[in-house]
């Protein structure tokens, strides 16, 4: 061999060496042991938007000593004040920021992959507003696992108020918003809001107040002088509760229950597949009902707005009518937003993942940390509502405020404008409809039998065009033309040529005027034509 051939050769025999380390170091195709081979998302469809995994994949990753990554889904809990919302957003403070903070302290996100989501395939399953809880949210990343104990460490970095309660192994393509198939939301409700002698606005407080201490003056207690029977959220107010809410159940438009949504919006369009109110129950002294929603998804302030209606409905200010009108019309109406204290996520369901992968990983689901989340409600969700309802009067407030917040003043004259239509199912609009032109057809029958004369014109009506393309509807026998009008439209004209010009208009068009020679040839008076026959 030449030495001008030994640096090639040399050359070479480096690569033969060193493909196979490379190629190891570089497949994606065959996970080095059966616990990656579980994780593999080989056999996983890619979910539209799910960011991909970052080259080289999970071996990669622990050759370059930043540790193993694995597709993870977490149950969490969370108390909502003092945040504005779940999802990030720059400049503010939230949730999100507070859970990424707390993982990366734990070694669950490397510093480098720190600050963006995409590196790390965040998902979450519910953008829960601003100041609202939630005991069942759901979120998705590919975090290290190693070395053991990452959940406890998660823990130990969040703040009050905040809990993971576990993870599962997921597939790569797992999203936990759009795999998401319903959730489940409570509002709690101190039912002082039912109470038809409490909340008033406040020139009703007045009144109330001066006439207690009248009362008192004269040695009558208040309660005896006006024969009051105390409160009580019995199943009678239970169950008209209910009947409200259930109004609610279906599919609808529900862009008079959120905000900035257009009408003709498909996102509007939400379906809700249970709304239901349960026994009442105590917190410090406060009691409390619990509304429980169940629906595919959920808009900005949507369910806010549902309890908001529903209180108002109940206290008289607006009628089902009312509640229903705002499903079914595409007009704008102004619907109240309930306080958000009330308001936690309760549950992220996904029956459609786990049947579909049960026989390749764990299912997704709450119940396995019952227990925990419990305890949670007992001792931060529940006492956070009951404390902060006690020092601020949240509801109480509200309710005092919500005859200001009407819906709609127009809700009656809609009602008379299209017959109550708004309020009918297909079927009975059909009816409605069928029903008016039977009656229009009957009354034409009617008339008819009256033998009332119809009236013929003795000339039939057609269009004259006369010179420079003015029209004239008129009589096919016109009597006679008319004098030179002057104006704009050049003037009044005669039927035949020849006759004698009209005078000049203010804009100095000539009109045709002169005598007629039609009928008998007498001139006639410019006043026996009415100016509206003229048209363009």
């Amino acid at each position: 061999m030449s030495a001008q051939d030994e640096p090639a050769a040399k050359k070479a025999r480096e690569e033969t060496h060193t493909a196979p380390a490379e190629a190891a170091a570089t497949r994606t195709d065959a996970p080095a042991t059966a616990a990656a081979a579980a994780d593999a998302p080989t056999t996983t469809p890619a979910v539209a938007g799910d960011p991909k995994p970052p080259a080289g994949g999970e071996e990669a990753e622990a050759e370059s000593g930043k540790g193993k990554k694995r597709k993870i889904a977490a149950f969490l809990a969370y108390v909502g004040k003092g945040y504005q919302g779940f999802q990030r957003n720059p400049g503010a403070k939230t949730i999100e920021d507070e859970l990424e903070r707390a993982i990366v302290k734990a070694g669950g996100i490397s510093q480098d992959n720190a600050g963006d989501f995409t590196k790390v395939q965040w998902t979450r399953a519910a953008r829960t507003d601003k100041g609202v809880s939630a005991v069942g949210q759901c979120i998705a990343l590919r975090m290290v696992l190693d070395p053991p104990g990452v959940l406890e460490r998660i823990n130990e970095a969040l703040p009050e108020g905040f809990k993971f309660f576990g993870y599962k192994r997921v597939t790569g393509g797992f999203n936990a918003k759009t795999m998401c198939d319903r959730r489940r939301y409570e509002y709690v409700i101190p039912t002082l809001a039912f109470d038809p002698r409490r909340c008033l606005p406040r020139k009703e407080v007045e009144a109330e107040a001066a006439l207690a201490a009248e009362a008192a003056e004269q040695g009558i207690d208040g309660a005896v002088a006006d024969g009051a029977e105390p409160f009580v959220f019995d199943e009678a107010v239970r169950a008209r509760v209910n009947k409200i809410l259930g109004n609610y159940c279906g599919t609808h438009n529900f862009h008079n229950y959120t905000i900035r949504v257009d009408p003709n919006d498909a996102s509007a369009m939400r379906y809700i597949i249970s709304f239901e109110c349960g026994e009442p129950f105590v917190i410090d002294g406060v009691e409390f009902v619990r509304t429980t929603v169940v629906g595919q998804s959920f808009m900005l302030h949507q369910i806010r707005k549902l309890i908001g209606t529903m209180i108002g409905v109940m206290r008289g200010y607006w009628t089902e009518e009312d509640q229903i009108f705002a499903l079914k019309t595409k007009e704008s109406c102004n619907t109240p937003m309930a306080p958000e204290l009330g308001l936690f996520l309760c549950e992220c369901i996904y029956h459609a993942y786990n049947n579909r992968y049960a026989e390749s990983h764990e299912p997704l689901s709450l119940d396995d940390y019952s227990d925990a989340v419990d305890a949670f409600k007992t001792q931060h969700i529940y006492p956070h509502m009951s404390a902060t309802e006690k020092s601020e009067n949240t509801m109480e407030t509200w309710v005092r405020m919500l005859p200001l917040r009407q819906i709609r003043n127009s809700y009656e004259w809609a009602r008379k404008a299209d017959g109550g239509r708004a309020f009918m199912s297909k079927a009975d609009k059909k009816e409605a409809e069928k029903k008016e032109r039977d009656g229009a057809k009957k009354r034409k029958e009617r008339e008819s039998e009256a033998g009332e004369p119809k009236k013929e014109p003795e000339d039939k009506p057609k269009d004259i065009i006369l010179e420079g393309g003015l029209k004239f509807t008129g009589t096919a026998k016109p009597k006679g033309g008319r004098g030179g009008r002057g104006g704009g439209r050049g003037g009044g004209g005669g039927f035949t040529p020849g006759g004698p010009r009209g005078g000049g208009g203010p804009r100095g068009n000539q009109g045709r005027g002169g005598a007629n020679q039609v009928k008998g040839g007498a001139e006639r008076a410019a006043d026996e034509f009415d100016p509206a026959e003229l048209s363009d």
